[in-house]
């Protein structure tokens, strides 16, 4: 009998500071955010990135936010941060070890 361990694992991409709207204080506000990476692992092999999520503490009010998505409606200069945080390079460690058997077998029959 074979134990499987797969599933999804998340790691800290970055941690900062930006201006948001908070809803509790229904203000632009400055808050600590921390920009994690959600990835799928076989046997604790990460595999390939899933989706990025922003953990946000505002530093008026207090409010704490978990698991947020990471959208424009968050952060008002999104775009140019979600192209400034990407996901780790080796969260796609176990996607390039299949691409690398695969074209090794190719490789192998021509």
């Amino acid at each position: 009998m074979a134990i499987v361990l797969f599933g999804e694992k998340e790691i800290l991409i970055a941690a900062d500071e930006f201006l948001i709207y908070c809803p509790c204080c229904e203000r632009h506000s400055w808050a600590d955010i921390l920009v994690v990476s959600h990835y799928f692992h076989f046997y604790y092999m990460p595999f390939f990135p899933i989706n990025k999520d922003a953990n946000v503490v505002c530093k008026t009010c207090g409010m704490r936010r978990y698991d947020v998505s990471f959208n424009h409606k968050l952060v008002t200069n999104y775009n140019e941060i979600k192209n400034h945080y990407r996901h780790p390079w080796f969260t796609y460690i176990g996607l390039s070890i299949i691409i690398a058997v695969v074209c090794t077998i190719i490789i192998a029959n021509l």
